[in-house]
């Protein structure tokens, strides 16, 4: 993977922000899937969106497909303004929530407040173990039943050709999770959900409940499973009110 100073882009001037916002996005996105919410929520949290290699500005970069080198790279920067939050959406709320514990065992100070969106508990987090080695109409089938891609736009040649390196490389990254039982962290943690989500069970959410000792606070906003398609006002408002 080659090595880039800009894992995180701010999405909005931080000049005048009072607080940082970093943002790890779901499957197969670039950091521009939070452009919206950016928006929403300036001037005085700047949001940071994740720039992974294999997408967008970094395109010409391979995708990174290892776990552990990829949560070294993001510990690397995060941290560096404060104060400092750290948001996970879909299935970027794991990456979040082990990076979180990456901080914590090297002894870095962590976020001042972990939020997570649309994704279970990472003990009862289940990722697709070999979807990436799907051959490609049995791929995207599978991404398709997902919903969040438009049927319209993932059947363009065009389209698949771009974005399935990256969304191959994602599923990759984490085919292999086994949760590791370790003790709860201490940061307070706010978890954000639609309430009609289709694929999200009451004990997938109250869940992450059992990792933190801090207050864990549930925000349940009018959407399905995509929230920042869904909801974007709603999730922007939940980051602005959890970051105060």
């Amino acid at each position: 993977m080659t090595a880039s100073d800009d894992w995180f882009i701010p999405l909005a001037d931080p000049a005048s922000a009072l607080a940082h916002l970093y943002a790890l996005p779901q499957a197969g996105a670039g950091c521009t899937a939070f452009a919206g919410c950016a928006d929403l929520v300036a001037p005085d949290l700047a949001l940071w969106g994740l720039n992974l290699p294999g997408r967008q500005a970094r395109l010409a970069e391979p995708p990174c497909t290892a776990l552990p080198l990829l949560l070294d790279q993001m510990a690397s920067v995060v941290g560096e303004r404060g104060p400092w939050f750290l948001f996970g959406y879909c299935s970027g709320a794991l990456l979040a929530f082990l990076l979180a514990r990456l901080l914590r065992a090297a002894g870095r100070n962590g976020p001042a407040r972990l939020l997570v969106a649309s994704y279970p508990a990472p003990d009862l987090a289940r990722p697709p173990a070999g979807m990436h080695e799907l051959p490609p109409g049995e791929f995207w089938k599978e991404i398709m039943s997902y919903g969040g891609v438009p049927a319209s736009v993932a059947a363009q040649p065009d389209f698949r050709e771009i974005f399935e390196p990256a969304l191959r490389a994602d599923y990759q990254l984490l085919a292999g999770y086994e949760y590791v039982d370790e003790a709860p962290l201490d940061v307070p943690v706010t978890v954000v959900v639609g309430d009609k989500d289709p694929v999200l069970r009451p004990e997938d959410i109250n869940g992450w409940s059992r990792h933190t000792t801090g207050p864990v606070r549930f925000r349940s906003v009018p959407g399905g499973h995509w929230l920042l398609d869904d909801a974007l006002a709603d999730v922007a408002g939940a980051l602005r009110e959890a970051t105060r």
